[in-house]
């Protein structure tokens, strides 16, 4: 028989583990499917705001109408999406917020919900059933930037059952705004590269994604210097602390043949920055959308002399790959810079697509890149 004290500490037990129960029950209770993904791609999104007077939402570059139903919950339905990756975000009483009933976030200077609409067969952005690699977030020690720094490592399908095979390397950077999760999070590098090497479009690579604000970021106001010294503190960072990192680390080759670096807007910049200074460090660089080098020809020449000379050494590049599009605020520095190329005798790709400064062009420029790189 139990002892009175005992089934008092019982007794409290069972009521304190009954109103977890029921809170949890209430937490159930008050989630929404929000989004929800029509067959025809439509997309339902839902908010409960009991005391909003005005819910908005903007999907992509469109307005969904939203309606107040009951119990509080505003509800509205696009029209039918083309399969794609979409940002989206509320706009409470001229307050804007993300879907709280969503778990997938872009992660910017300010946050977006996301919402994916599969294609038939499905984008090369899908999870879909083939063997996949492994996504990890690491630390490595940075004396050039003086403390530790977080990079996140893509590993293909196979790798840890490998012990001698030496992989290409792909060093893939961000935007300003971003972080060193965001290709895996938003561009999704790491399904983009399964879905590759599953159909023997690309031999199997690593993929680097280092955080690309060795100076920390300024909110407001930016010093006129700023990414003069984050490119001078960056280049230093990888060509000094992290390379070395991941060659210790990982199974990658570390010949120049073997190496490419490619990233979108900063991103883009710091790979042109990093990639013209270390010719002998990479045999390809992308730019996506990049924040070109603002000098005039001689100063370039000067910065980069890779690409100065009869024989500019930049033209030992396998590929000096510039994909922008054509409506992108960067497109007319893209074509100063691209035409100072042109008058140095650089060889380089230049390609214009249609679109803004958005991820939808990224994800399918990373892809493009992989196959000239690393394919087959």
């Amino acid at each position: 028989m139990l002892s009175p004290s005992l089934c008092r500490s019982v007794f409290s037990i069972t009521l304190t583990i009954f109103a977890a129960g029921c809170l949890m029950s209430d937490a159930i209770a008050q989630s929404l499917l929000s989004p929800e993904v029509h067959s025809d791609g439509r997309v339902t999104l839902r908010l409960r705001a009991e005391k909003a007077m005005e819910v908005e939402v903007s999907l992509g570059e469109k307005k969904v109408p939203m309606t107040k139903r009951d119990k509080g919950i505003w509800e509205g339905t696009s029209e039918p999406l083309s399969p794609q990756i979409y940002d989206y975000t509320f706009k409470v009483d001229g307050t804007t917020m993300i879907d709280p009933s969503n778990r997938q976030v872009k992660k910017w200077l300010t946050l977006a919900s996301m919402v994916e609409i599969p294609g038939t067969p499905p984008r090369l952005t899908e999870f879909t059933d083939v063997p996949h690699g492994v996504v990890q977030r690491l630390i490595y020690p940075s004396a050039s930037v003086g403390h530790s720094r977080p990079v996140v490592v893509y590993t293909p399908p196979g790798y840890e059952s490998t012990s001698d095979a030496k992989y290409p390397l792909v060093l893939l950077l961000h935007g300003y705004g971003d972080d060193e999760t965001a290709w895996a999070d938003v561009g999704r590098a790491h399904l983009i590269a399964d879905n590759l090497i599953a159909a023997g479009t690309i031999e199997p690579v690593i993929i680097v994604m280092p955080y690309g604000h060795p100076v920390p970021v300024v909110l407001g106001e930016r010093p006129d210097n700023y990414f003069g010294r984050n490119n001078e503190l960056y280049e230093q960072d990888i060509t000094k602390d992290l390379l070395p990192f991941v060659e210790q680390n990982f199974h990658v080759r570390n010949d120049a043949a073997g190496r490419s670096i490619v990233g979108l807007s900063m991103g883009g910049g710091h790979a042109l920055d990093t990639g013209l200074k270390n010719i002998d460090k990479f045999s390809s660089i992308g730019a996506f959308s990049a924040s070109t080098p603002q000098l005039e020809t001689e100063a370039l020449m000067k910065q980069y002399p890779s690409l100065s000379g009869t024989e500019p050494a930049a033209n030992s590049l396998k590929h000096l790959w510039i994909p922008i599009g054509d409506k992108d605020f960067l497109l007319e520095r893209n074509d100063k810079f691209v035409e100072q190329l042109k008058s140095a005798g650089v060889k380089h790709d230049y390609l214009k697509t249609e679109g803004g400064h958005e991820w939808r062009l990224w994800r399918d420029y990373l892809p493009q890149f992989l196959a000239k790189v690393a394919g087959k």
